[in-house]
């Protein structure tokens, strides 16, 4: 059984953190390890992570989904696969549970 990556108790979702998740998700597309519309994606996902997410309008306006299916798509976007290095998938995890955390603490 596979254990999920805890998040860092009190994690800031602030600029610093915006800057090291998007520079992970550049090196990601670059090693073919997210594909481009999976990196858009996730790139406005960690944008709004500081707010909880985007609000329902915004998501139904750029993605066409509502707020739910959206995280599905990105979180499965980042999904750790067989073929990737155990260092890309430890990125991936982490950044899926981030980004969970983020988008669902206040719901």
């Amino acid at each position: 059984m596979q254990t999920r990556p805890a998040v860092e108790p009190g994690e800031k979702y602030d600029a610093e953190w915006i800057r090291f998740w998007l520079g992970r998700c550049e090196w990601l597309e670059r090693t073919h390890s997210l594909s481009s519309d999976g990196r858009w994606m996730a790139v406005f996902a960690i944008q709004w992570a500081p707010f909880g997410g985007a609000a329902a309008a915004d998501l139904m306006e750029r993605f066409g989904v509502e707020r739910e299916r959206f995280l599905e798509l990105v979180l499965t976007a980042l999904a750790p696969r067989s073929s990737d290095l155990q260092r890309i998938r430890a990125v991936k995890s982490r950044l899926r549970a981030s980004l969970e955390h983020a988008w669902r603490r206040i719901e």
